[in-house]
């Protein structure tokens, strides 16, 4: 059983505890319809951009980009 979220005091809640949390109150709507929801619901707050990121994405940002100047330097084929 998934604990209730008490959102009185939090500024953040991971993603997964509010998707499982809303579909244990709501399972008639279906996981994926809730995570539209939240999605839209987050877009609209934040108007769609991304305003935090976890820092091993900076990390993985600077290793992607490194190896394609490095990649890019020697003539190699730059692939995202």
């Amino acid at each position: 059983m998934v604990d209730p979220i008490d959102l009185k005091d939090e500024r953040y809640v991971r993603y997964a505890d509010l998707l499982d949390q809303l579909h244990q109150q709501f399972p008639a709507a279906g996981r994926e319809r809730i995570a539209r929801i939240i999605t839209a619901e987050n877009d609209a707050i934040t108007g769609g951009f991304l305003l935090v990121v976890p820092a091993e994405v900076a990390t993985g940002a600077v290793e992607m980009l490194e190896r394609e100047t490095a990649l890019g330097a020697d003539g190699g084929e730059v692939v995202a």
